[in-house]
């Protein structure tokens, strides 16, 4: 797979954003102090986590599954789960880039088109973030008297930022909204096979179909069951880290809430695998529930840090493991 010149501006963008971010956390962080908090750490509560991450990585391998099988056979959940771990560490390197990569080994392991697998992938991220949504209406809805001063002061502090920025945001989205919408009128008027609309309207339709494939799986209580295990193990493996840390071991459960809440909004921060943004945001909310910010940055490290590992570990497996299989192939077809 190549990297064009728009990922490496991505990687720059996302490295800049990811350095601005841990300046500014640093300067009112004692991080001898938490080297000293990370040395006392229990270690078994992080390997609980991790296992319980895998499980979570498997259950999403699963769904992902189901939706590729609506369109031909349907892959092992096997395969599905080794493209989802090259994924999470395609996307440490570049933001985004793993999404690509996974289509791409569904592709070359049965041949499943790019633009359908894509779709799918969409509809994944849809999923995560309609979850998402009904967990921050949930915390709100229970903990608003005690999170509106939170949320107003953040307002504040980016207020300013947003009032300079808004009318090129509202500028940029306008030209990019009737950019689409002329690409999209050409590619359906298009009729010559040759012709880059025609192509366009081509992959969009695969798209689509993808996006669409929601309603046509075989099982849809096992498709739904895994969506609700996905974020009820995400809880888990964030939540049993409290306990290895004694500033945090009488976590609450809303607390917890808030934590997954806050830390998914910091994964989906265009920054290296939420690198920066995750701690910021983790251990700001974590103040609100009577931690400080020093323990809620160990806590911040450690969870974030054991998945880093853990995803850069089962990564390379899965690669190596693919690879692998790539070659056998070959020589099996010689």
């Amino acid at each position: 797979m190549k990297i064009s010149p728009k990922d490496i501006l991505k990687l720059i963008l996302s490295l800049g954003i990811t350095g601005y971010i841990l300046y500014n956390s640093s300067k009112t962080t004692d991080w001898n102090q938490i080297w000293e908090a990370l040395k006392n750490f229990k270690y078994e509560w992080i390997l609980l986590s991790i296992l319980l991450s895998l499980f979570s990585h498997g259950l999403r391998a699963y769904r992902w599954a189901m939706l590729l099988g609506t369109q031909g056979p349907r892959p092992s959940t096997w395969t599905a789960f080794l493209a989802v771990m090259v994924c999470y560490l395609g996307n440490m390197a570049i933001p985004r880039l793993g999404e690509v990569a996974r289509c791409t080994i569904m592709k070359e392991e049965k041949n499943i088109p790019i633009p359908f697998s894509f779709g799918t992938v969409i509809t994944d991220r849809l999923l995560d973030l309609f979850m998402l949504m009904l967990l921050t209406l949930f915390l709100l809805a229970t903990q608003f008297n005690l999170l509106k001063s939170y949320f107003i002061q953040k307002v504040d502090d980016k207020l300013p930022f947003l009032t300079m920025i808004w009318p090129y945001l509202a500028l940029a989205g306008i030209l990019g909204f009737l950019f689409i919408l002329f690409v999209i009128r050409k590619s359906k008027k298009e009729s010559n096979p040759k012709s880059i609309y025609f192509k366009i309207n081509q992959k969009v339709t695969e798209l689509i179909s993808g996006i669409k494939a929601i309603k046509k799986v075989s099982n849809p209580l096992s498709f739904w069951l895994s969506t609700l295990g996905i974020w009820l193990l995400y809880f888990a493996m964030l939540y049993v880290i409290s306990f290895g840390y004694a500033p945090t071991a009488e976590l609450s459960f809303m607390a917890g809430i808030a934590v997954l809440v806050m830390g998914s909004l910091g994964m989906a921060a265009p920054v290296n695998n939420g690198i920066g943004a995750y701690q910021a945001l983790v251990a700001s909310i974590l103040v609100v529930y009577g931690i400080s910010h020093t323990d809620g940055i160990v806590f911040a490290v450690v969870s974030h840090g054991s998945q880093v590992v853990s995803v850069i570990l089962f990564g390379f497996l899965s690669l190596l493991i693919l690879n692998f299989r790539k070659k056998k192939k070959r020589i099996d077809t010689n």
